[in-house]
């Protein structure tokens, strides 16, 4: 389906919270998100305060409408992955992921701020995005099951929630890669690879996968749940 297809079957209020959205992420990356308010990004979509408000109750309304577009962007990316190993499949979304990121990349780096801080509506660790957490978390239960050498068990999910673990941290270390073309983030993908593809044969031996379970059980609270 061609984007112009797309675009003709979103109704005139989807395409105006699209507008408004789009505008306050670049406004957001721009002034900061704290200095961008809802008055400007209403006068930049050529709209009323009142119109913006009827889409949006807040900034923070606007940031998670992003948050639910790229969670449901990467769950599209892993429904089309081709079957391979763990460490290749791991590897293919991270790389992709960042990829498609990479426009979002100064709004995201403007929320930076907000998405960490312990009291923000917005923390992308807070009680707020829960349930997106989830699904990005089950996202990674996905790239397991569609590997050909997928572990079964328990072991299955404790390895989803450190691969999701080890996406948010990815996620972050990008954005403050200052390397030319964020060359450091795209060889970190690369060895994390490779480690994964060590680690992949160890999975049968009890010590290492109790280690595993004692690690994500570490994890667990900020990063997802059990299974």
């Amino acid at each position: 389906m061609t984007k112009e297809t797309t675009d003709e079957k979103k109704t005139k209020g989807e395409r105006t919270r699209e507008r408004i959205l789009e505008v306050a992420l670049k406004l957001f990356a721009e002034k900061g998100y704290a200095n961008a308010t809802l008055r400007d990004i209403a006068a930049e979509a050529g709209c009323s305060l009142g119109l913006a408000y009827r889409y949006f109750a807040g900034k923070e309304e606007m940031v998670l409408a992003l948050y639910e577009r790229l969670t449901s962007e990467l769950e599209t990316l892993a429904e089309s992955l081709p079957p391979g190993t763990l460490a290749a499949r791991w590897q293919a979304i991270e790389q992709i992921d960042i990829e498609r990121l990479v426009p979002h990349r100064d709004s995201l780096a403007a929320l930076f701020g907000t998405a960490l801080a312990v009291d923000s509506p917005t923390q992308v660790l807070g009680p707020t995005s829960a349930a997106l957490r989830e699904r990005v978390r089950a996202v990674f239960g996905k790239v397991l099951d569609g590997a050909t050498d997928a572990p079964k068990g328990k072991v299955r999910g404790d390895l989803t929630t450190l691969l999701y673990a080890a996406h948010l941290s990815l996620v972050l270390f990008w954005l403050q890669d200052r390397t030319p073309g964020q060359a450091s983030t795209k060889a970190l993908i690369v060895f994390g690879g490779e480690m994964l593809g060590m680690l992949r044969p160890a999975l049968v031996f009890p010590p290492v996968t109790r280690h595993l379970a004692r690690l994500a059980e570490i994890f667990t609270p900020l990063f997802g749940k059990e299974g």
